[in-house]
């Protein structure tokens, strides 16, 4: 196996909970960890795996670890891939860079549910206010097409309309402006309306052996007049805040190419430690060649709107062309662990 990155990933997952109260919890299938208990069993990870090699440093993960699979109904797991795209962008609006990409609207409201029933525990909507009721935001339709937040939500610039759509899907992003300086924007906020994807739209019009975000740019671009109609088949948008560092994942620390995954973390402990094993693509040339094996340690640091329920991953793979090539093909069946150690080897001494 490669280990290069994970201690670095690890570190990042450390620091969350470093901030985090001390008597926060999260679950494995009914086993209940503090922050401080899951900040010990990363630091015993990472001392196994900074220290011992081999056959020995399995022996010491099968003793002092707990391995739970998350599986989907099928019983396996579903992988994609996700990357850092780089967009063209202009501080005001062009005929080509024209769809602004706005920060979080101030008339957007989020509900936690369960800090009104235990049944809704961690359920969250979005919504405004409508007179004295709480209804549903804005649709893809209504802020891309209706213009409905032109002049009420501030932009943080422009860009190209079907490019924004998938810098929405990744979550984060750089954009370029035309003196060269980069702004790095990442999630802030959603609309609350539920994911659907657009492959859905054109399984008719896009060979199934073909589908991939790349054909299905492709296609976008070559028939402008369908554009409408099949990205609004899809409701929810995606509003981005300005960030220094990033990637940011949920947990709010830098994503690690390769070492980061977002699953369902209504299901799944942020942060936590996962092992996956899947397959990437091989290419030879603009063709897929075949298919590696990959198995690898890696570390629950974000979420996604299309990320539902166990068995779900979505392998953070960086930035570039080739994390662009590998993300867009990427649909593959898998497995994946949930790591914890157990509390009987927990060091709750140190700091």
């Amino acid at each position: 196996m490669d280990f290069a990155g994970l201690e670095q990933a690890a570190g990042r997952s450390l620091l969350y909970y470093s901030r985090l109260p001390g008597d926060m919890t999260f679950e494995y299938d009914g086993l209940i960890y503090s922050s401080r208990e899951m900040a010990a069993s990363m630091k015993l990870f990472i001392s196994i795996i900074r220290n011992h090699e081999g056959r020995e440093r399995t022996a010491l993960l099968r003793e002092k670890f707990l391995f739970f699979e998350s599986r989907n109904a099928g019983g396996k797991a579903f992988f994609t891939g996700y990357y850092e795209p780089v967009l063209e962008g202009s501080p005001a609006p062009t005929e080509k860079l024209s769809e602004p990409v706005y920060k979080t609207p101030g008339d957007l409201i989020e509900v936690d549910l369960g800090r009104f029933s235990e049944k809704w525990r961690n359920e969250r909507i979005v919504g405004r206010l409508q007179g004295r009721r709480l209804v549903p935001y804005y649709s893809l339709d209504e802020i891309v097409y209706g213009r409905i937040l032109q002049g009420r939500a501030e932009p943080i610039a422009y860009v190209n309309g079907i490019e924004l759509f998938f810098l929405q899907i990744q979550g984060s992003g750089l954009i370029r402006l035309p003196d060269g300086s980069l702004k790095r924007i990442n999630y802030a906020q959603k609309n609350g309306r539920p994911y659907r994807a657009i492959g859905a739209v054109l399984k008719d019009r896009i060979p199934p052996g073909k589908m991939s975000m790349q054909s299905i740019k492709a296609y976008l671009y070559a028939n402008p007049d369908k554009v409408r109609e099949i990205l609004s088949h899809n409701q929810s948008y995606v509003f981005f805040r300005e960030t220094e560092d990033g990637p940011l994942g949920n947990i709010n620390v830098p994503l690690t190419p390769n070492r980061s995954v977002a699953m369902d973390t209504r299901a799944v402990p942020r942060g936590g430690l996962a092992y996956i094993e899947t397959k990437l693509p091989v290419f030879d040339g603009d063709s897929i060649a075949g298919w590696r094996p990959v198995r690898r340690f890696a570390l629950v640091q974000d979420t996604g709107g299309a990320i539902r329920g166990h068995g779900r991953v979505d392998l953070f793979l960086g930035h570039g062309g080739e994390a662009e090539r590998i993300a867009g093909h990427l649909k593959q069946t898998g497995r994946v662990f949930l790591i914890v150690a157990r509390k009987e080897f927990l060091d709750m001494k140190s700091p």
